[in-house]
């Protein structure tokens, strides 16, 4: 016979916190210190153990006040990447306490909107993506990065999102609904068919990718190179996290899913600011439009 998981009555409750950032926030990592969220006027906020947030990096890499719409952080935790406008690329270091700029990296003064992290503090890869289907490969040793050649894995088509997994493997997305990861010699295509919408998001977790866009669809694959469809919606999901079997996925019109024991279902979150950024963690956050930070706690 069939056999059901029972239901939990652990679920998430979202409230809406206080923040120092104004505008728009645009993606959220996890640090080694805690939540760490990025967005206009280049500031970088960080959550203390207190539940408090304050300013991390007050004006971006180089104090230009770029707009900030990827963060990153090193597998360790002790080092965040950042990118943006007009080519601004750098991070904060937390042994140290200070930023470091390395905007307009191989010459390239662009927006950069994606970002990979993979690997320790002084050791990491990085990928970056700008809006041209150009995706910039780097490898650090100690606190300088050495830029390899410029990719172009969707020949060039925007890469809307790029992924690392704990292997240092990388996975972009792009607008033609094409997944990709890194390989020796370059790129190589391994999704998705008969998909007709532009894919926004990526997220990697023990032995999972998963992507997400239009439509409020996303795709699942499995250990043997299957793709499992879900829909949550009809809006657009515009960013995804996966840690263990949680997952949790944000996007237009307010729309905010978690999925939970093998069920995705809808939260007790009814607003309509678009999400830009999610993370699963304790507690759980999601970012967004008009300075909004949320933070989802079991009850």
């Amino acid at each position: 016979m069939w056999e059901f998981e029972s239901g939990t009555d652990d679920r998430l409750t979202w409230t809406a916190t206080s923040t120092p950032i104004e505008g728009a926030v645009y993606d959220v990592t996890d640090a080694a210190n805690g939540p760490c969220a990025v967005g206009g006027g280049g500031t970088v906020v960080g959550r203390a153990a207190d539940g408090s947030w304050g300013i991390v990096v007050p004006d971006g890499p180089a104090a230009r006040g770029e707009t900030l719409h990827a963060v990153a952080a090193t597998d360790d935790g002790r080092r965040v990447w950042f990118s943006g406008s007009g080519g601004a690329v750098g991070y904060y270091d937390l042994p140290s306490g200070t930023r470091v700029d390395h905007s307009r990296p191989d010459g390239m003064d662009v927006t950069f909107h994606a970002l990979a992290v993979a690997g320790t503090r002084g050791s990491e890869k990085l990928l970056l993506a700008d809006g041209n289907g150009v995706v910039l490969p780097g490898i650090v040793a100690g606190d300088q990065p050495d830029w390899n050649r410029r990719t172009t894995p969707a020949d060039g088509t925007a890469v809307t999102a790029l992924a690392a997994d704990g292997e240092g493997v990388g996975y972009g997305v792009d607008d033609n609904a094409n997944v990709w990861k890194t390989a020796p010699e370059g790129w190589e295509r391994i999704g998705l068919t008969d998909v007709e919408h532009s894919l926004y998001a990526a997220a990697t977790g023990a032995s999972t990718l998963v992507v997400s866009g239009g439509n409020g669809r996303l795709y699942e694959r499995t250990e043997a190179d299957q793709w499992t469809p879900h829909s949550v919606g009809d809006a657009a999901i515009k960013c995804l996290d996966v840690n263990g079997r949680e997952r949790l996925a944000g996007g237009e019109s307010g729309l905010l899913r978690v999925r939970e024991r093998d069920t995705w279902r809808e939260t007790d979150w009814n607003g309509t600011e678009t999400i830009h950024g999610v993370l699963v963690g304790s507690p759980s956050i999601a970012v967004g439009q008009n300075g909004l930070i949320l933070e989802g706690r079991a009850e």
